[in-house]
């Protein structure tokens, strides 16, 4: 499902969205479909808002219905009799604005294969009623994609804690954080729903307390961003009763600032390495784009495009530079996950957990841990000799000697 550029004028962060949400939802409907009997798309700020494309192609619920089509046609049409299904495909759209919903109605007889149902109404308030019309035996998925923090996260507890669910929330980031000690008591009580049974105020206070000094001030802010997206990772944990929540960070297109957070919220092992893949391809995509607005900004303003060959003559993009540092991180986090000493863990005990917390693919970290097994970092004591490059998630894993003696070092 290839995205126009050409219809994100003005909104490249929605592209960069967009481009994930097509990644990951084309991988994960069709490979869910092979085990449940309905697919069910939730958007609870579905719009639309500012699209250019005819077809919706450019939003979110656009991208979603095409996913669920195409899934549906490719098993439905398997070369193999056997393996052909029949799946049903839903979507709840929910959007109060009443000119923005009276465009969603053209949508059935645009996704004939998809029911679509769109609904009127303050998201919050009928979450537990689309909850209640979804079968036990479907697999749902989530978008939450508010233009603020009004959301009340309890009031979405009966759809988002469905065990056959996963969520896409996002966290708007620039925003929250200008408004997160206000004392306006409509603006508190707001975040306060949005991070339900969580005390993260006083440690942006503590934070902010430390020191107000300007050399330090982005050391601050990175703080307190931290504080933010990690405190309303665990209250989607908390209420939704997920294993597994992490986060994308999109940056403005053209400073390096943070303007949201997807965070993505799944029980499914399986579910953390697609996003994970469907994540750095994202930065990819956010690096290539960020450097092209950076160069049009200084052509603008010199009036010497020409001269300038490529993105690359911007320097690294900040999404580059921190792959490199996530990976190592990541490599330390696989060592300190794994016992020393006994029998060992299953890899597939491991890999999940250091997947969530870092920025780094799953074969990327299978990489990084047979080279470690070749240091001695780690042991594979279950990998029979000569079979597999790479860890199988039966394997069983634990700190090798060279582990241990650099442990000792430190």
């Amino acid at each position: 499902m290839a995205l126009d550029l050409a219809n994100y004028g003005g909104r490249e962060q929605a592209y960069v969205k967009h481009h994930f949400l097509a990644d990951y939802l084309q991988s994960l409907i069709f490979k869910v479909a092979s085990g449940f009997e309905e697919i069910v798309y939730v958007d609870g700020f579905s719009g639309p808002w500012k699209n250019q494309g005819e077809q919706f192609e450019d939003t979110s619920f656009g991208i979603a219905l095409r996913a669920l089509t195409l899934a549906k046609q490719t098993w439905a049409t398997m070369a193999d009799p056997s393996q052909r299904r029949n799946v049903r495909m839903t979507a709840h759209l929910v959007e109060t604005n009443k000119k923005a919903f009276s465009k969603l109605g053209a949508l059935q007889d645009m996704f004939p294969d998809v029911t679509v149902v769109a609904h009127n109404e303050s998201f919050p308030t009928i979450a537990g009623h689309i909850a209640n019309q979804i079968s036990p035996k479907a697999f749902s998925f989530v978008l939450i994609d508010p233009k603020g923090w009004s959301v009340d996260l309890e009031a979405l507890r009966p759809l988002i804690s469905r065990n056959n669910c996963e969520v896409v929330f996002n966290f708007m980031f620039d925003f929250i954080n200008r408004f997160a000690l206000s004392d306006d008591p409509v603006i508190a009580a707001q975040l306060d729903g949005l991070i339900p049974g969580r005390d993260w105020r006083s440690r942006i206070r503590s934070i902010d307390r430390e020191t107000s000094s300007h050399v330090v001030g982005h050391r601050i802010s990175d703080a307190r961003k931290g504080v933010l997206v990690e405190e309303f990772r665990a209250a989607l944990a908390d209420v939704g009763g997920y294993r597994f929540v992490s986060d994308i960070d999109v940056l403005k297109p053209t400073k390096d600032r943070t303007l949201y957070f997807l965070v993505y919220a799944t029980r499914r092992p399986k579910g953390v390495e697609v996003f994970r893949d469907c994540h750095v391809a994202s930065l990819t995509v956010q690096s290539e784009l960020r450097g092209r607005r950076k160069l049009e900004g200084k052509a603008n303003r010199t009036g010497q495009f020409e001269l300038l060959a490529s993105t690359n003559d911007m320097g690294p993009d900040r999404s580059s530079i921190s792959l490199v540092a996530e990976e190592q991180q990541a490599g330390d986090l696989l060592r300190t996950q794994v016992p020393q000493g006994g029998p060992g863990v299953r890899w597939d005990a491991v890999w999940p957990v250091v997947l969530t917390r870092h920025v780094i693919r799953l074969k990327d970290l299978k990489r990084i841990a047979n080279d470690y097994r070749k240091m001695d970092i780690l042991e594979f004591p279950t990998w029979p000799a000569g079979t597999v490059r790479t860890p199988k998630d039966d394997f069983l894993v634990r700190r090798g000697s060279a582990s241990m003696v650099q442990a000792a070092l430190i």
